[in-house]
């Protein structure tokens, strides 16, 4: 068994380098590097941690490892890690399904994001299997992230540049599966441009319209969750985002939610007040009572129950932000304290 173990890991791991930015081809030299870097080196460790554990006593000691902070990295990793041997094991097939249940519960918005990229790895093709035996709209979405996701961090080129590849398995599908896959992209958009603003923006600039929202949500969620620029660098990604800044909002509610769910928030949330206008107690306790609106519900009225969510906080965070926007020259005012001028990056 041990054997086996070690076997699987040689032949299904990846080395910790892949992580690296100068091996991916991303932005190098910024201050957030060190702690992207890191991120993305946590969720490759949990990757192969599990690849080699599986479900089992020794997987909870490998967590305890790790910081309170970076643990939903791990936990990402080590759910990408568990559905990659559901996916390749002849007999027991449900490893993820145990884990998101059990010991991983805290963190089962990372583990659909660490499903996804496992599902984009080795079966794209399988996208519509996983969802219909899932039970919940956020996790469709979150998995649809982690396959945006991949495509975005391990093939740039084909997928933040030339075609924006979006593959089979998404297109033609409803516009929650370009939304999700979306969203995955903006999160690898923030670490392949090391979460400096203005490479963000004219990355995201050059998607068609109708897929830049979903893009910045992802940013949003990024530049929130995982962090590694200065208030500066976030007051700047918010004029940026022009006309985008209530999706670029959307994402960082979302964080904030994912990382109080798990209960690991950052110490401080000043990403999250710029981002949204609110605390991010603020900003949990609204999904929360949402959220709770439509417990046990998958979709109402035909619609993923989750993209009605984000809609809803979209309209929230426009009620409470009081921004009005100038399509001209995106002029903002929040509260009657800070106005922006932002040229239209698009």
């Amino acid at each position: 068994m041990e054997k086996l173990k070690i076997i699987r890991k040689l032949i299904l791991g990846l080395p910790l380098s892949e992580a690296e930015f100068g091996v991916r081809g991303f932005e190098v030299g910024a201050k957030a590097q060190e702690r992207l870097e890191l991120v993305a080196k946590t969720v490759v460790h949990g990757y192969n941690v599990a690849l080699e554990t599986g479900l089992s006593k020794s997987l909870a000691v490998n967590t305890t490892q790790i910081s309170h902070e970076l643990v939903g990295f791990f936990h990402e990793g080590v759910a990408m890690g568990l559905y990659t041997l559901d996916l390749f094991s002849i007999g027991k097939k449900d490893r993820f399904g145990e884990f998101i249940t059990g010991v991983g519960s805290r963190h089962e918005y990372m583990s659909y994001i660490g499903a996804g990229i496992a599902q984009a790895i080795f079966r794209n093709d399988a996208i519509t299997s996983f969802m219909s035996k899932s039970t919940k709209s956020e996790g469709d979405f979150l998995f649809l992230n982690g396959i945006g996701f991949y495509h975005a961090y391990f093939k740039p080129e084909k997928t933040l540049k030339n075609n924006m590849f979006v593959p089979k398995s998404i297109r033609g599908k409803g516009s929650h599966f370009l939304d999700g896959y979306d969203n995955g992209i903006g999160r690898a958009v923030w670490f392949y441009n090391s979460g400096e603003p203005q490479k963000i923006a004219k990355t995201i600039a050059a998607f068609p319209p109708e897929r830049r929202g979903g893009v910045w949500a992802g940013v949003g969620l990024a530049a929130t969750y995982a962090g590694g620029v200065s208030e500066e660098k976030i007051l700047q990604l918010r004029e940026l985002s022009g006309e985008y800044v209530y999706r670029l909002g959307e994402g960082s509610v979302l964080a904030t939610h994912t990382r109080r769910f798990a209960g690991n928030p950052h110490e401080t949330d000043t990403t999250e007040r710029i981002l949204t206008g609110r605390s991010s107690v603020e900003c949990n306790d609204f999904v929360d009572v949402e959220m709770d609106k439509m417990k046990g519900r998958k979709f109402i009225n035909n619609q993923p129950t989750f993209q009605i969510l984000l809609q809803i906080i979209r309209d929230w965070l426009m009620e409470s932000h009081h921004i009005s926007i100038d399509k001209g020259n995106k002029k903002f005012q929040e509260n009657g304290v800070l106005e922006l001028l932002v040229q239209n990056p698009q």
